[in-house]
């Protein structure tokens, strides 16, 4: 039997000698997230009797981009035959890694699974995984990671804490800095150029809730009213296009409207509130 050269960071190896079942990573850019899952998939692979196991991405050739070649250089003892066009790698063992996308669901039917990884799950629907991926590891009581950088609070989010309460998950939060192997002066350059939320989300793995994320937080300080300045309204009446233009919608899907009330003086701007709502 091939002998594999495992080599994870610290972070990486915690993750993996993890005896968890389901297993959860919110990590940053760069952390080294698709490395530590193509060796998992080769390990739960090549020690499987009688099941398969799984590589989902949001779509096929993502899923192929990422990890195709990355589990033939780290694993090329241990394959017998790769199928370029599937993406179908068989192991000495007979078992089979198969590379699936999240955006075709069919093809994730009907199969009993050893282990699975979904990668970037923020960007799946979780009928994925609750209605499809979930029940094929029940014959062998198959293992699940799930990987990826937050998009806000969405499913991942509520998956993520769910794990940090049930005895079966294991859940992580990593930054991007927690691979010692990323050059600091590299993350320091991309929080220079980032928005303040756009980072702690993409390098630090944080969940965080905003919308195009433009601004920096140390762009703004709390001061008092200026004395000098005229004040200025400003109104975004959102969702009534779509009124017009559908008549029969609900109200409850309508787009927030935004009133900013704003004191000008000089260059500077003070913020004295912000309303929203339908």
């Amino acid at each position: 039997m091939a002998e594999l050269d495992v080599r994870l960071h610290p972070a990486q190896l915690e993750i993996f000698n993890s005896e968890k079942r389901f297993k959860i990573v919110a990590a940053g850019r760069r952390f080294g997230k698709s490395r530590l899952a193509a060796w998992i998939l080769l390990i739960k692979a090549i020690q499987s009797e009688e099941k398969d196991v799984f590589y989902i991405g949001p779509t096929f050739q993502q899923a192929k981009d990422i990890m195709w070649i990355m589990l033939k250089e780290l694993g090329h003892d241990l394959i017998a035959a790769a199928h370029e066009n599937t993406a179908v790698l068989t192991l000495i063992n007979g078992r089979r890694i198969f590379l699936k996308g999240s955006d075709r669901p069919d093809t994730l039917r009907g199969v009993g699974l050893a282990y699975v990884v979904l990668d970037e799950y923020a960007s799946m629907k979780p009928v994925v995984w609750e209605q499809i991926i979930r029940p094929t590891l029940t014959d062998v009581r198959g293992g699940a990671l799930f990987i990826g950088t937050p998009a806000g609070k969405n499913h991942f989010y509520d998956l993520y804490n769910d794990a940090c309460e049930d005895d079966d998950w294991d859940a992580w939060q990593f930054n991007s800095t927690d691979n010692p192997f990323i050059p600091e002066d590299e993350i320091a350059a991309a929080a220079k150029s980032m928005s303040s939320m756009s980072f702690r989300q993409e390098f630090e793995a944080s969940f965080e809730t905003f919308s195009g994320g433009i601004f920096k937080e140390s762009w703004f300080k709390t001061e008092e009213e200026p004395e000098e300045g005229s004040y200025v309204i400003a109104i975004d009446p959102a969702g009534f296009e779509a009124v017009e233009k559908e008549r029969n919608l609900k109200r409850s899907r309508l787009d927030e409207t935004a009133i900013a009330i704003v004191k000008i003086s000089r260059d500077k701007w003070w913020v004295k509130d912000i309303l929203h709502g339908r």
